[in-house]
């Protein structure tokens, strides 16, 4: 258990050095009645840089949820009040969308910006351990410019004798706006069968 630990934990120590991986969003909606939370810290050894992420849901009716989420930075923390809808069409497609306007609560709660998103995934194979999953945002910003951004992810089965079952994530982002050349980052990632993830790290 120590040596599993061991091991775990040098991945994300060396890979968080080079790229913080985009952790995916799936279609889907939580469900009548249901609470989801998910929360993340990213963070870059050697550098005073850290980043922090929490959301709480909740599923009205089976296709819409409602919730608010927080996000903090190294000098920054925004509120944001949330409206998703998501559609399970089929295993191999299923599509979602996503509001959320921000509020800045170092600035006397006043207005930021306004996040939309698409949110697209499905299976490629029968027994759905092969699978895709697509994010897009376009961020609309008060005093600043606007952005967008667009990861593509392709997951791959395999099994580790070390760690257990895997899925690694090969990943793809397009990010920019109107006034910077959009960049396209590769990255991969690997994901725990309990929805641990446990790594990531630069391709290109």
């Amino acid at each position: 258990m120590m040596k599993r630990f061991v091991v775990v934990f040098a991945i994300v120590l060396l890979s968080t050095v080079k790229v913080m991986c985009q952790i995916p969003y799936y279609a889907g909606t939580v469900g009548d009645g249901k609470m989801y939370g998910y929360s993340s810290v990213k963070f870059r050894p050697g550098q005073n840089h850290q980043e922090t992420y929490t959301t709480f849901q909740y599923g009205v009716g089976d296709h819409f949820a409602t919730g608010i989420d927080l996000y903090t930075g190294p000098d920054c923390a925004y509120w944001g009040a949330l409206v998703r809808y998501g559609r399970n069409i089929s295993k191999w497609f299923n599509v979602g969308a996503e509001v959320t306007p921000s509020f800045n609560l170092n600035d006397s709660f006043k207005f930021s910006y306004l996040t939309s998103a698409l949110y697209l995934n499905g299976v490629l194979s029968a027994d759905g351990n092969l699978f895709w999953c697509s994010n897009t945002w376009w961020g609309v910003y008060k005093g600043a410019d606007n952005t967008f951004q667009t990861t593509n992810i392709l997951a791959i089965p395999f099994t580790s004798k070390t760690v257990g079952p895997l899925h690694r994530w090969l990943e793809q982002s397009i990010r920019g706006s109107l006034t910077r050349t959009p960049t396209s980052p590769q990255a991969f990632m690997y994901r725990r069968e309990t929805g641990t993830f446990i790594s990531g790290e630069t391709i290109s």
